[in-house]
């Protein structure tokens, strides 16, 4: 039998192997095996700081089984200190039902309200919210006064509990005031972050509020800052920080939490002018805090750039981090992404890989969604399927959010049937409304509309509520194809009683302008602007703009030019596009105004671009291009195309006039080079224009080509002709959707 240690007299090198333990947990283990190897004995106050240890930092049951025996062996097990140590230890290794056992089994004459409490956070931190409540009842129940009253540790506990796992967390609050605990600074600030965890803003205010100005510490001001930026109000959360360091006598200093937290609202408003003054007042009063040997403030800096557009401070300071994790990494990816820099954002991923034997920069699911949005921005089908095939190599394919990024890329590289595919392959409950929304848009995208509300339908009846993403998608697809009845139902019923309750936001009523416009219903979308209760921006004037172009209404387009030009007086796009409705007026003088207006402010249009990929290479083409560097070859190529193209039409004289006018405007126009590298191409694959043994064959292997502006009329015609004569499908995606163009018709039905 083991004498009985001393528990209060404690020998000087005992004293100072507890000390070390308590102060390095991550060498305790190591520490206390260098006190067994030194033989000196432990006491009831090493094991408390070795559970602690091993409890937080590893958290591994085994570990907490191997102190128990140790504890046992030394017979500490009925040491009222070393006991709750233990039952605290295991909750913390999620081994409850084992803390249980330890309280029931200790002398009912030690228990306290320590006990209690190291019980009760077993059980909170496993999310058993109920039983936790039970438990807080049989200790109000307990003879020992001070159990029955609880301290603020048992409460924090509660509260801890019912933020994680959501409910109960007034019943909690009414506790706090009912036993006294309003002016604990710790428990306030705890339940500041449980309603701003459930969405409660107001309330988590209230609380805030309530807290005595001069008993707010930098964790008060913390919890309710990032409780507003985690609820969509940046701008709210920038309010209160400048509040917390203008408040006179009692200004609060930020930490490194308030830095992160406040970089990260910065972002998320996409302010210049306010990111710059939030980070030159870090940088004069707390220069500290912003160090780049701090990944996580870093990462915070490269996001916070990145969303407010300044690329080149992002990179210099992501260059800057000497240790990068996959979050640095990931902020990096998703900056170039956000800003339209795809080839960037790859070519930093090649980058990560590189470096994938590091656990700490081995692309996560975040990662993936950032750089799949990427490739369907340039709608590369190769890279598509190679990034397909690491998600499902690494096992993030099973990630919904990932899936649903790669739903929306095959659809934006046009290949809609594989989109299907991935779609079909999701487990069914993994879906969510953000996999359902990718579905529908990508139908949509192809002109497929009734497909799109088929998905809606069924969504509907799985009981998935649409969300704001999903009436937009919903929205496009019925303005693609000309469905203005399902159209104005759906705007209609998204924010009626029997809907979903959502206010139509702006990129809604832009849908219904071009929606209303297609379709030549100009007043009807007119009204619709005049009746916005929100201020109509940009793109819905230019929405409606470009439907005056296609209907010919003159004056209602000047109408809408001059408001567009009170938003922004420096817009090319639509000054090009009134000048261009001016010569299809035969208001050529107009016209000519307008072109002189745009020379004299030096203002350029965007130029048409197409890409097509071939092999590894994306090739880019602008109009008239002579850069490429088999340029000859092409427009030889191209001079055939159009002798193909023509000699198709001489039995129709009208046909043929009308064409060879549409050949002559649009002769170098971008997406016909690209064409025409495309035939080659394929020629080299050994496909002929005149081999119709292997019409199967080209059918299976469309053209597949992407253009920046929306294609023209004069080219659309003609790719419907190509499409005839090569008997190739030809899948052109331009500014606004795709165009699936086979045996001289188009997916679009000429409605785009």
């Amino acid at each position: 039998m083991h004498p009985k240690p001393q528990r209060w007299r404690i020998p000087s090198h005992t004293f100072a192997w507890n000390t070390a333990i308590a102060n390095n947990p991550q060498n305790a283990i190591s520490l206390y095996k260098q006190m067994q190897a030194n033989s000196i004995p432990p006491n009831n106050f090493t094991f408390p700081a070795l559970l602690k240890a091993c409890a937080s930092l590893t958290k591994q049951l085994c570990s907490t089984q191997q102190v128990h025996a140790h504890i046992a062996h030394y017979g500490l097990v009925s040491d009222n200190f070393t006991a709750c140590a233990l039952v605290s230890a295991y909750g913390k290794c999620g081994c409850v039902n084992n803390a249980r056992q330890l309280f029931d089994e200790m002398p009912s004459r030690t228990i306290d309200v320590v006990s209690w409490t190291a019980l009760l956070s077993a059980y909170c931190l496993s999310g058993r919210v109920n039983e936790s409540f039970e438990l807080y009842a049989q200790m109000r129940r307990s003879d020992d006064p001070e159990c029955r009253r609880g301290d603020a540790v048992c409460i924090g506990a509660l509260i801890a509990a019912v933020s994680a796992n959501g409910g109960c967390g007034r019943a909690v609050h009414s506790l706090v005031v009912k036993y006294g605990f309003e002016m604990n600074t710790r428990l306030a600030n705890s339940l500041v972050h449980m309603y701003s965890l459930g969405n409660d803003v107001d309330s988590a205010l209230k609380v805030f509020d309530g807290i005595l100005i001069e008993l707010r510490d930098v964790v008060s001001w913390n919890s309710l800052i990032s409780g507003l930026a985690a609820n969509g109000e940046p701008k709210r959360a920038l309010a209160m920080f400048e509040v917390m360091i203008s408040a006179g006598p009692v200004a609060v200093a930020p930490n490194r939490v308030t830095v992160i937290v406040i970089l990260k609202a910065c972002g998320e408003l996409g302010c210049k002018d306010t990111s710059h003054w939030v980070r030159n007042y870090i940088a004069t009063h707390h220069s500290s805090l912003l160090s780049v040997d701090d990944v996580v403030v870093a990462t915070a800096l490269i996001d916070m750039y990145s969303r407010c557009g300044n690329l080149e401070r992002a990179q210099k300071i992501f260059d800057g981090v000497q240790n990068k994790n996959v979050v640095c990494w990931s902020a990096m990816i998703a900056g170039y992404e956000r800003n339209s820099c795809p080839h960037e954002s790859l070519c930093l991923f090649h980058r990560m890989l590189e470096g994938e034997d590091n656990l700490e920069t081995k692309p996560n699911a975040v990662t993936m969604v950032s750089i799949i949005s990427a490739c369907s921005s340039i709608g590369a089908s190769r890279p598509a399927r190679m990034f397909h095939k690491y998600t499902i190599a690494t096992g993030l394919d099973t990630d919904a959010p990932v899936s649903s990024a790669l739903i929306d890329m095959y659809a934006k590289c046009g290949d809609l049937e594989k989109a299907r595919q991935v779609f079909d392959e999701m487990d069914g409950s993994s879906r969510t409304v953000v996999s359902w929304s990718a579905m529908i848009g990508a139908e949509g995208l192809h002109g497929k509309a009734r497909e799109a509300l088929h998905f809606l339908s069924t969504m509907k009846g799985q009981g998935l509520e649409p969300n704001e993403i999903t009436y937009i998608s919903v929205l496009s697809a019925c303005s693609h194809a000309g469905l203005v009845e399902e159209g104005k139902f759906y705007f209609n019923s998204m924010q009626g009683a029997n809907g979903s309750g959502i206010a139509p936001t702006i990129k809604h009523y832009a849908c219904m302008v071009d929606l209303l416009g297609r379709a030549g219903l100009l007043n009807e979308a007119y009204d619709l602007i005049r009746g916005m209760p929100i201020e109509p921006d940009v793109a819905v004037w230019g929405s409606l703009l470009a439907a005056c172009k296609l209907h010919g209404n003159v004056e209602l387009g000047e109408v809408i030019e001059e408001k567009i030009l009170r938003l922004d007086s420096n817009l090319v796009g639509h000054r090009v596009l009134l000048a261009n409705l001016y010569e299809d007026a035969g208001r050529l003088d107009d016209a000519l105004r307008m072109r002189v207006e745009i020379k004299r402010k030096g203002l350029r249009k965007i130029a048409g671009r197409s890409f097509i990929e071939v092999g590894n290479e994306v090739h880019s083409f602008v109009s008239e291009d002579r850069s490429h560097n088999e340029w000859e070859k092409i427009y030889k190529e191209l001079d055939a195309l159009d002798e193909m193209v023509m000699n198709s039409t001489k039995v129709d004289v009208g046909l043929e006039v009308e064409i060879e006018g549409i050949i002559a405007r649009c002769k170098y126009h971008s997406e016909r080079l690209a064409i025409a590298y495309g035939l080659m191409a394929m020629r080299h694959c050994g496909y002929g224009n005149s081999d119709i043994e292997n019409n199967v064959n080209r059918r299976a292997i469309p053209i597949r080509i992407t253009k920046n502006l929306r294609v023209c009329v004069d080219c659309h015609v003609y790719t419907k002709l190509v499409s005839k004569v090569t008997v190739i499908e030809l899948i052109v995606r331009d500014a606004h959707r795709f165009h699936h163009f086979q045996d001289g018709t188009c997916s679009c039905g000429d409605y785009w």
